[in-house]
């Protein structure tokens, strides 16, 4: 008996069987590009913050093991104050982020802008882990 070939539409359907429980459509356009770069990623992974004198437990949208544990968070409010803010914060937590929102997905490219940055970043990162052990 020969084995039914498996058509492209029956692989992305098996894909997308394998995905996190992604919470809105942005989050699943940034996973798939990640998996199509071939970049890891933990979903909502728990990491602790320290944030107005206290620790907290954050769950960035995805933390990228292989990118020093850099993070990318999908905030879907536009308000350009909150985005700014997580940025503070995780700057000051020294944990390498990109803060993303809704227009920042409607921006033509997004998907290699963002690979690029993760790439340029990621360099720096390197480097820095380079010094450090020299």
């Amino acid at each position: 008996m020969k084995a039914k070939l498996k058509t492209e539409d029956d692989l992305e359907d098996r894909l997308n069987d394998l995905d996190p429980p992604y919470e809105s459509e942005e989050e699943l356009k940034i996973g798939h590009m990640l998996d199509k770069y071939g970049i890891p990623f933990f979903y909502k992974q728990a990491t602790i913050i320290y944030n107005d004198s206290k620790n907290e437990i954050w769950h960035p949208t995805f933390t990228l093991p292989q990118y020093g544990c850099a993070v990318i968070d999908y905030i879907p409010d536009n308000n350009p104050q909150q985005l700014e803010s997580r940025i503070n914060i995780y700057r000051y937590n020294q944990i390498p982020a990109t803060v993303l929102g809704p227009k920042d997905l409607d921006k033509p490219n997004f998907q290699q802008k963002l690979y690029k940055k993760l790439q340029q970043e990621s360099g720096h990162l390197v480097d820095l882990l380079l010094y450090k052990v020299s």
